[in-house]
């Protein structure tokens, strides 16, 4: 059975937040699963959150259809519901018009962004062994010009390993290239004494 990893679990109001402000004009007319306050969540919506959390397609279609995965569902369903009533409290005493709480937002909002740019540029494609192989390659050469190399273990012994700091090198390489994207197109002038050294 495929569960929802405990990051994923996190995201959630997150999610909700963009699965909602992205409703196409269309009419949900699929079941409603949870009312909050008034508001209501379709069992379209919910599927349209676990479709965000989930790490592939056939994970989230296990997650929605697996009769094993229903308490599950409903720890989740019930933590998108108290996420939606935590908004609607916070709009009604106020709280969402607070400065700290508003700069809050907007950083968790710049992030969920950020995330979202780089996981379309994440191919989901996995390296090929030559890939892997020039990139341990690097690795050995890297750690020898350290005098690190000693008893560095053959390839097929860490290639799970290798594999794994691929992709984390992978997405530095694609972060670092959304950032210079958005800096080309959204200049942004810091006082000199706010500059980072070396910018």
């Amino acid at each position: 059975m495929s569960k929802l990893t405990p990051h994923a679990a996190l995201l959630v109001g997150s999610a909700l937040v963009l699965s909602l402000a992205c409703k196409t004009s269309k009419p949900d007319t699929s079941r409603v699963i949870a009312n909050v306050g008034g508001e209501k969540i379709t069992e379209s919506e919910f599927q349209d959150v676990v479709k965000t959390l989930s790490q592939s397609p056939k994970e989230a279609e296990v997650f929605l259809s697996d009769p094993a995965a229903r308490e599950e569902r409903a720890q989740l369903a019930s933590r998108i519901a108290m996420s939606k009533a935590i908004t609607a409290f916070a709009k009604q005493t106020g709280l969402d018009q607070e400065p700290s709480v508003k700069r809050q937002l907007e950083q968790q909002q710049a992030n969920v962004y950020f995330q979202a740019l780089a996981k379309k540029r994440m191919t989901s494609v996995d390296p090929t062994d030559e890939q892997l192989m020039a990139f341990y390659k690097e690795q050995v050469d890297r750690m020898k010009a350290q005098g690190h190399a000693q008893a560095v273990p053959p390839f097929e012994m860490v290639k799970a390993q290798v594999a794994e700091g691929w992709k984390q090198q992978r997405m530095a390489t694609i972060s670092q290239d959304i950032q210079k994207e958005v800096k080309a197109k959204v200049p942004v002038t810091l006082a000199d004494d706010y500059r980072p050294a070396g910018e």
